[in-house]
């Protein structure tokens, strides 16, 4: 059996030397919102955070998740990834996935971060999922649609490319600017202060009701040639890049809200002093 200390020196390993593939929200989408995150962390957050991640950024765990979910340990958690739902279902009607979603992941990892008799190691994977999913569900095709796999299976054209809707809303429409996450990030980290309490309102059904509404943004698109997939515009690009930047900015500071919840200055005394009482009865 693996030991304590194999497997975080395993996840360490991971995070760090991984491929990392672009199978949710985008690389760049992700390190913008943990960005966001880490900036407007409490310092009593940020050192618990680092505690985890023995040094790391948030932005450098943030895809982690991504990069383990097809390894034989993780390929269980592809459906935490996102939410299938109707246009007419709510939350309670909806038909659920046995095998979970990003709903209930999201709760479950929550859970585990607030549990103070947590494994080390338990919590630093659930920081890294909680990281990364909380951005997914700000990604409008996270809540998606089963018919077409949250538009994985609607084919489109990005400038005369064939790709798909998802990709369009994950990667695409994010690297068009052509600017490193850190510039981008830089760019959406401010936001007025009334704005920002006003996002931190809600819970993950309501914000995953933000993505859902926010889909039909995405359908919004010229009509098929013949049967042809429909061709990206600009003012499409346009108009949603405007969108997908302010569920980044929301995703970030909830992101970093939770956190703060999760990581009080009195959980930070409790670990000191533990670690101050153990040193003396050496």
């Amino acid at each position: 059996m693996i030991s304590v200390t194999q497997a975080v020196k395993y996840f360490v390993f991971i995070v760090l030397f991984a491929p990392q593939l672009a199978l949710a929200f985008g690389k760049k989408g992700h390190q913008i919102v943990a960005m966001i995150a880490q900036d407007n962390l409490t310092i009593a957050a940020q050192r618990q955070v680092f505690a985890l991640t023995k040094g790391q950024s948030l932005a450098q765990i943030s895809t982690w998740a991504d990069s383990v979910r097809n390894t034989k340990k993780w390929r269980g958690t592809a459906p935490w990834h996102y939410v299938s739902i109707a246009d007419d279902q709510t939350w309670q009607t909806r038909k659920r996935n046995k095998k979970g979603d990003i709903l209930q992941a999201l709760t479950q990892l929550e859970a585990t971060l607030a549990n103070p008799n947590a494994l080390t190691h338990n919590k630093a994977e659930a920081l890294a999922f909680y990281v990364h999913l909380l951005a997914d569900l700000h990604q409008p095709l996270h809540v998606g649609y089963r018919h077409d796999s949250g538009g994985n299976k609607y084919k489109v054209l990005w400038f005369n490319k064939p790709t798909n809707l998802h990709k369009v809303w994950d990667t695409l429409i994010i690297d068009y600017p052509q600017l490193s996450a850190q510039q981008y990030g830089k760019l959406l980290r401010y936001v007025p202060p009334k704005q920002q309490q006003q996002w931190l309102t809600g819970n993950y059904f309501s914000w995953a009701t933000e993505s859902k509404t926010m889909r039909q943004f995405a359908y919004k698109l010229p009509a098929n040639n013949h049967n042809k997939p429909a061709n990206i515009s600009s003012q499409y690009r346009i108009s949603n890049q405007i969108r997908l930047e302010q569920r980044m900015q929301q995703a970030g500071f909830r992101l970093a809200h939770k956190l703060n919840l999760l990581f009080p200055a009195t959980a930070l005394n409790k670990y000191s002093q533990r670690n101050e009482q153990s040193l003396l009865n050496k």
